[in-house]
């Protein structure tokens, strides 16, 4: 065939249909991973450009985190034009677009839970477009809830001002407890500012009593001097 391009020639020549070049599957999903709040609704997007015939196939699985890849679980696939949901999570997923045959391969998974956490894989399969893996890989994680942790928080705060609550009270308690405990005595004679020493006091004493005995005798001898003189003197 004269005229036609040396590259197109070749490939009708070698392989007897369309050539493959710049046929393929192109699957295009977010770079960065999705996080989710428990109990609400994930969409994982994913579109991909092709061709699409008789023998176009979708499939959306999941792989738990830590593992590789050909552990992956099957969520659900499509098929010959018919969706089929599949496995633990059938009941909450499905398509955005049904039947995904416009480019829009988009995952809907309702009231997500933690085990929901992981790698999603959306694998689009369009022989014989096969040029490409035609595979996007999205990574999930469901956030344990904000009502969790304002719950939580709650509850750190209240421990807290209980824990100084009780350290006060026992502090308090302590002190009051210090000042009603007597003063330690000593244990020897007790002395008092104004006491005298026992020497001083015996010589006290005895100046005291003998000068009440010189009073006490003084009027007698008086007494008798008197008596004397009145006596009559004999010649």
């Amino acid at each position: 065939v004269t005229g036609l391009p040396a590259g197109p020639f070749l490939c009708w020549a070698l392989l007897g249909f369309v050539c493959l070049s710049g046929i393929a599957v192109e699957v295009k999903v977010p770079t960065e991973p999705l996080s989710v709040p428990v109990g609400k609704t994930a969409e994982l997007s994913c579109s991909y450009s092709t061709s699409v015939g008789d023998n176009f196939a979708l499939e959306w699985s999941f792989v738990q985190p830590g593992k590789p890849i050909s552990t992956s679980h099957p969520i659900l696939y499509f098929t010959n034009g018919h969706l089929y949901p599949t496995g633990s999570k059938a009941e909450r997923a499905s398509l955005l677009q049904n039947p995904p045959t416009r480019g829009v391969a988009s995952l809907r998974l309702t009231d997500v839970r933690p085990s929901d956490t992981g790698t999603y894989l959306c694998h689009v399969n369009n022989p014989p477009d096969f040029y490409t893996n035609g595979l996007g890989l999205i990574n999930l994680t469901v956030l344990d809830s904000s009502k969790g942790r304002v719950a939580g928080t709650l509850i750190g705060v209240l421990l807290g001002v209980l824990l100084l609550s009780v350290a006060a009270f026992c502090l308090i308690r302590f002190q009051k407890e210090r000042k009603k405990k007597p003063k330690e005595t000593y244990g020897g004679s007790e002395l008092r500012e104004d006491a005298t020493a026992p020497g001083i006091f015996e010589q006290s004493s005895m100046k005291v009593d003998s000068s009440k005995g010189l009073l006490e005798r003084s009027p007698s001898t008086s007494t008798v001097t008197t008596t004397k003189s009145k006596l009559p003197m004999v010649v």
